[in-house]
């Protein structure tokens, strides 16, 4: 730990003394800590409640990295694992310390999977805040295998700008000493332009982005959805933005289209790969769910459902196809095109690779004259015809 940079920070606090955070840092040193690759344009996140699989009527954690494993680990990366803490162990084992049954139960899906977990402590003031136990929280989820931890800004209601800065800024010296790849991202549903928390994190979330892909497939015009993109400032060297769509605490991005065909829910992801940032993807969209299911009830569906299993199918191939894409990087530059009102269109750039993205919002078709190698076929264009809420990646 280097202790200079956290003397600077904790000294500002006045209490705890710095004999308490010694002992707080060396109950830690034993702990095997096992790091992950930097995000990288592999990275795709899932949001997954940790209850969502059952056996029996019963969550199952067994159950649920089982069907993860088999069904799409091959195009995510990583988990997004909510409703996990605090923890409650199974009902047969009243015996064991729910912090080890929890380790137990979590060890495969860090051997697979990148964890990310919240850490959103509900204060009111300064005086409520316990910077000491709420660092060892966070420790704790690093501990159970967490290389993301989410954090929100209400958390810190009733402190100041400075103080915030300094809880994030402590937090995130030491989620990288644990893990130097880790990554700190910070939610605020407030967010502007030019964010004043960017230096002490590693990612910022995107809140407002949903509702303006929304606006755009509900207005059949992008030019809303483009006017904000290119406002979006670019973020420091080493940090990025975390995209989605939908959040645990809000409704799956497709409810809130009235009546949307698959192909609208597609487009939209479409445009949520092509962004800059760590893209993260809704169970309840790609699983087609909506609470707890049975694991053999779940396979099922997405074996017979036809809708179902094209959403399904259609997020992944495009995960896919991402993940092998290093102008797809979260880091990789971005810059908005201009084309067609019904179109939204990119350029993301990294290491002399170049790939244009366009996607229909409309229920129109739309001629599109453009030159380059379709992603998803390999085949090369020179013009197509884009069908309502179609899409085409294209390396130029």
């Amino acid at each position: 730990m280097d202790w200079n940079r956290i003397d600077a920070i904790i000294t500002k606090w006045g209490t705890p003394e710095r004999d308490e955070w010694r002992r707080l840092f060396d109950k830690w040193d034993g702990h095997h800590w096992h790091d992950r690759d930097r995000p990288n344009e592999k990275t795709n996140v899932l949001l997954v409640d940790a209850s969502l699989v059952t056996t029996d009527g019963r969550p199952d954690m067994g159950a649920l990295y089982e069907f993860l494993e088999s069904q799409v680990q091959a195009s995510v990366s990583d988990l997004y694992l909510v409703s996990l803490f605090p923890y409650i162990g199974r009902q047969t084992d009243t015996a064991v310390d729910p912090r080890i049954r929890l380790y137990e139960d979590l060890g495969h899906f860090a051997d697979d999977f990148g964890l990310m977990y919240d850490l959103d402590p509900v204060i009111f003031n300064e005086r409520q805040f316990d910077v000491l136990a709420e660092t060892n929280a966070l420790i704790e989820r690093l501990a159970y295998g967490a290389t993301k931890i989410r954090v929100h800004a209400r958390s810190f209601r009733g402190m100041t700008t400075e103080q915030v800065k300094d809880v994030l800024a402590l937090w995130h010296e030491v989620l990288h000493h644990y893990k130097p790849n880790g990554q700190l991202i910070l939610a605020d549903d407030a967010m502007d332009d030019a964010h004043p928390f960017f230096k002490e994190v590693d990612a910022i979330c995107h809140f407002d982005l949903a509702s303006h892909i929304i606006l755009a497939f509900a207005q059949g015009d992008a030019t809303r959805l483009v006017n904000r993109v290119r406002k979006i400032d670019a973020p420091p060297e080493g940090k990025t933005y975390f995209n989605f769509l939908s959040t645990a605490e809000r409704d799956p991005f497709e409810k809130n289209l009235v009546e949307a065909p698959p192909e609208a829910i597609l487009a939209a992801h479409s445009i949520l790969f092509s962004l800059q940032g760590i893209p993260s993807l809704d169970y309840r969209t790609v699983f087609g769910v909506t609470g707890p299911t049975d694991r053999d009830t779940l396979v099922h569906a997405l074996k017979t459902d036809g809708e179902r299993l094209k959403l399904f199918s259609g997020v992944l191939s495009q995960a896919n196809v991402k993940r092998v894409q290093r102008a797809l990087s979260p880091y990789a530059s971005q810059r908005v095109l201009d084309t067609d009102t019904r179109l939204f269109a990119i350029e993301r750039k990294m290491e002399g690779e170049t790939i244009h993205l366009y996607t229909n919002v409309s229920a129109d078709e739309v001629e599109l004259h453009v030159e380059g190698t379709s992603l998803f076929t390999g085949e090369p264009v020179d013009a197509v015809t884009l069908p309502p809420y179609g899409y085409i990646w294209l390396e130029i």
